[in-house]
């Protein structure tokens, strides 16, 4: 017995849906911003990477997409690039009604946008309680140990100086650990 097939639904009606949904997504993602205090924009989210415009403070930019402690921004006249987070201020901070951006907003960036508050976002607290050591990571880390012997004679090939370092002292009883 052969199974009943559902119609198809035609192609332009697919690729014009796909579209929409791409636009919407892209609307969604942008964000307002505030540049804090005068800041270089880069043409990559590195500090030694060449600075593409200089960002004035007040200046208004759209946050497109974020990467570890950078965002990359569009100003209002066309200029493109990166920015660390930490010089801007993202969100208007004023109490709105919760619309479909704010509610975006909530699963992008964790904040509802009621409060501003600007900050390279890591591991939760919830993440860090579970974390648990990486064995095959480790065992990488001592692959790449050298003797003593191989490391004096690897430092003699440069103007290298034999340094102590002394150990940190060991925390004292009773004090609380942060």
């Amino acid at each position: 017995m052969r199974q009943p097939t559902l119609p198809r639904p035609p192609r332009r009606r697919v690729i014009a849906l796909a579209l929409v949904a791409a636009l919407a997504g892209g609307a969604v993602l942008a964000e307002s911003g505030t540049v804090l205090k005068d800041t270089p924009l880069r043409s990559e989210p590195m500090n030694s990477a060449s600075q593409v415009a200089q960002l004035k403070a007040k200046q208004t930019v759209e946050i497109t997409a974020r990467q570890g402690a950078w965002a990359s921004v569009k100003t209002p006249t066309g200029e493109e690039g990166w920015a660390r987070i930490l010089t801007l201020r993202t969100g208007s901070g004023a109490a709105a009604s919760a619309d479909a951006s704010q509610i975006a907003s909530v699963f992008r960036t964790g904040s509802s946008g009621a409060s501003v508050s600007t900050g390279v976002k890591g591991l939760s607290a919830d993440e860090l309680m579970s974390a648990s050591a990486n064995y095959q990571d480790v065992a990488l880390l001592d692959s790449y140990a050298v003797s003593s012997d191989a490391a004096r004679q690897f430092a003699g090939q440069v103007p290298l100086a034999n340094q102590q370092v002394p150990y940190l002292p060991e925390p004292r009883a009773g004090r609380r650990q942060r």
